[in-house]
């Protein structure tokens, strides 16, 4: 059966929040023992071409993964790509998920991305019936979905952008044309009257995302978002409930007025469920990435800092202080996202220098408490839980990110440097890889996706030059010199030996090199 994604490929991407080390890390931090990352078995439902799964598999080659997808298109695409990689760890099935079969076994953690709000409700059942099935006692399983109040504005351009392109057959033009009707609509409405203003923020949302997204979101026959409250009662009809969101900070009410947060409290006093619906009535959410487990599993959602001692943190902050003050003055810090904490505490400033220098590299609890009671030269019985309210808020804030294992990048560049398989298959036909650290990467010029398909671990920083010298010489790689390509090979080797050195030291901090 020819598929909607038979006709138009939806290329995948890694998903942070679905990687069994953020899920673990979470479920830690409610207090569940979920399995051992570098050792647990992962099912995806609705693969794609596997550009989420096929990453995890190769990261993770201790760890077992099975995936299912009914478009056969991306299916093919993802086991050749696993041939490619020699991958003996993941299994991928080409079947509908109402005929997943029941040998499948146990999984530590599911993860069901994109696909619930654009089934049929039949399907929608199965879903979350095979996580009810096939989740292990203490596993999560991680679901996304369109919501209200949030989806309704965009179901109203969806209407539009239907109703425009049903008229063309070609599934290009359909996505060309219904582009042109926003366009269309946003150009007569240049005030910032609210119907205007609705148009351009939805323009602007759509320009930012692939053609087949929004092939098979907006113009896709089913797409149909829910309530918070709707999916909650639905999971629990099949003994799931409700454990938090993938992204922990879309858990917190900090950032509304004492007031509002004081009443929120109130009205979720007695149900979580409410209080999440009404913070997405609040925050008038359209999308959730909802972590699920077993009825019967206990949790503390109560997180203390003792949580934390488990884990590993990393952060890719700065102080916004050229010369932070390490003593009592208060410093502020922040991510590139603009996430920002402010601390006088030496030694939560001590703890926030040393994760932003090590970046993208992450630290045991234990090791950073002692790099920062060094760094700040303090020590009493309180540090252990001080620092750990330190990294909980930053990691609520969105400033850190916390791991339930150390990744296995490496930062140093070796004498024969080697760059991730994965990422140097990608980028021959793509300028966006992932990394190691299962995000996306670009490769913005055409030098250094060259070098990464060079590091393959068997060449020296001489071999590396001789190599890069001759693709430039040969004009398959363009190497410019104040506006003029370089063609001499004496002066590509001057050029190129001045800029390999920070490439490949830039290729480590992108977590491409690994071990």
């Amino acid at each position: 059966m020819v598929t909607a994604y038979d006709e138009v490929l939806y290329l995948g991407r890694p998903l942070a929040e679905t990687h069994p080390d953020r899920l673990a890390a979470l479920a830690t931090l409610f207090g569940i023992e979920s399995a051992p990352v570098k050792s647990c078995r992962v099912l995806e439902l609705g693969i794609g071409d596997g550009g989420n799964l096929i990453p995890m598999a190769y990261g993770l080659p201790d760890s077992e993964f099975v995936g299912l997808d009914l478009g056969s298109r991306g299916v093919a695409r993802a086991q050749a790509l696993a041939d490619e990689l020699n991958l003996k760890n993941i299994t991928l099935y080409c079947l509908d998920l109402r005929e997943a079969p029941a040998e499948l076994g146990v999984f530590d953690f599911i993860i069901v991305h994109g696909v619930y709000s654009w089934v049929s409700p039949e399907v929608q059942d199965h879903i979350l019936r095979i996580c009810r099935s096939h989740l292990a006692t203490n596993g999560v399983a991680y679901v996304s979905y369109s919501t209200y109040p949030g989806a309704r504005l965009r179901e109203m351009i969806r209407g539009m952008m239907q109703f425009h392109s049903r008229r063309f057959s070609e599934p290009q033009e359909q996505i060309d044309q219904a582009l042109a009707l926003v366009r269309f609509l946003a150009s007569a409405h240049p005030g910032s009257d609210a119907y205007g203003a609705v148009l351009h923020e939805e323009l602007e949302s759509l320009a930012r995302r692939r053609p087949e997204t929004v092939y098979h979101d907006e113009l896709s026959d089913v797409n149909a978002p829910v309530y918070f409250c709707q999916f909650a009662e639905h999971a629990a009809r099949h003994h799931l409930k409700y454990l938090g969101e993938a992204d922990f900070s879309e858990l917190q009410d900090y950032t509304y007025p004492r007031e509002v947060a004081d009443t929120l409290r109130r009205l979720g006093a007695k149900s979580l469920i409410d209080k999440e619906q009404y913070m997405d009535f609040l925050k008038g959410r359209r999308f959730r990435q909802t972590l699920l487990c077993h009825q019967q599993v206990g949790f503390d959602r109560r997180v203390g800092p003792e949580r934390i001692w488990n884990l590993y943190a990393s952060a890719r902050v700065q102080p916004v202080s050229p010369q932070p003050d390490l003593h009592w003055a208060e410093e502020e810090f922040r991510s590139p996202e603009g996430a920002s904490l402010r601390s006088n505490h030496p030694l939560a400033k001590a703890a926030l220098l040393i994760l932003g220098e090590l970046w993208p590299q992450a630290l045991h609890f234990d090791q950073l408490l002692a790099g920062a009671r060094r760094r700040a030269d303090v020590s009493s019985g309180d540090d252990a839980v001080l620092l750990g309210d330190v990294v909980l808020a930053a990691f609520a804030t969105g400033l850190a990110e916390l791991h339930a294992q150390v990744p296995h990048f490496v930062v140093d560049v070796s004498a024969r440097p080697a760059a991730s398989a994965l990422a140097r298959l990608q980028v021959r036909t793509s300028p966006i890889v992932t990394n190691l650290r299962h995000q996306s990467v670009r490769m913005e010029d055409q030098l250094g996706r060259q070098l990464l398909v060079l590091l393959d671990g068997t060449r020296d920083r001489a071999s590396l030059l001789n190599n890069l010298a001759e693709s430039v010489c040969s004009g398959s790689v363009v190497l410019e010199r104040e506006g003029a390509a370089v063609r001499d090979p004496e002066a590509a080797r001057r050029i190129l030996d001045g800029q390999l050195d920070p490439s490949l030291a830039g290729m480590a901090r992108c977590a491409l090199l690994e071990r």
